[in-house]
């Protein structure tokens, strides 16, 4: 499972950084539809400043640009995929703030504002150290002083990948099978042992050699001295 989530962590951020994008273009999408139903500016404002930029989505996208460059291999576009996301996240935090300000004038009592400003405040907050995060993990990594983990070596992949698996050589055959030994017979034991085929019967010449090789003084036709 952990190789597996190296091996998609960052086309998951990109796709994160594509959700947030949409996410500020529907929020705008949907203010100027709000204006152009007449709706009172501040209230059009405050309408979409919550929901402009999900913050469960800015903490995704931070926690996997941090895991591009932290963790080992590091991925080969992540401070491409760092600085896009910081400069997506800054923009938000922008649009956030104008239309928390603007919301605030749209309460109608004291109360009314001090919750506005407590809540779109927070939110603000978390979604800006968001973005002042990885804008300090761009400007460290540039300069040199932040450590992350290595990349891949290519030459390492590539030599990996042209390698070719090792063709496994056929060995001779030590064994026989039963039925191929029925009715067979060999030379010598040596030949029975390494697996040579038999033949059905011996020649007589190939037999004869065979009794001489055993008895090298060979028979006698009589007695000594005869």
């Amino acid at each position: 499972m952990i190789e597996n989530l190296k091996r998609i962590r960052e086309p998951l951020a990109w796709a994160l950084i594509a959700l947030v994008v949409a996410n500020l273009v529907l929020g705008i999408v949907q203010l100027v539809q709000l204006l152009g139903q007449a709706v009172p500016v501040f209230e059009a404002f405050a309408a979409i400043g919550a929901s402009l930029m999900n913050i469960s989505l800015v903490i995704a996208v931070v926690a996997l640009v941090c895991m591009c460059f932290f963790i080992a291999p590091a991925t080969r576009h992540a401070f491409a995929v760092t600085l896009t996301a910081a400069w997506v996240l800054s923009i938000g935090v922008v649009l956030t703030a104008v239309c928390t300000v603007l919301g605030v004038a749209a309460a109608g009592n004291a109360f009314g504002v001090a919750l506005e400003i407590i809540g779109g405040l927070l939110d603000l907050i978390l979604k800006a150290v968001a973005a002042g995060a990885l804008w300090v993990l761009v400007r460290g990594v540039s300069a040199g002083r932040i450590d992350t983990a290595e990349p891949a070596a290519p030459a390492e992949l590539e030599a990996s990948a042209a390698t070719p698996e090792p063709v496994e050589e056929p060995q001779p055959r030590t064994t026989w099978q039963r039925s191929e030994a029925t009715g067979a017979v060999w030379r010598t034991a040596d030949d029975a042992a390494s697996g040579a085929p038999g033949a059905p019967r011996l020649s007589t010449d190939v037999g004869a050699q065979i009794f001489r090789d055993e008895d090298p003084d060979g028979p006698r036709n009589g007695p000594a001295g005869a």
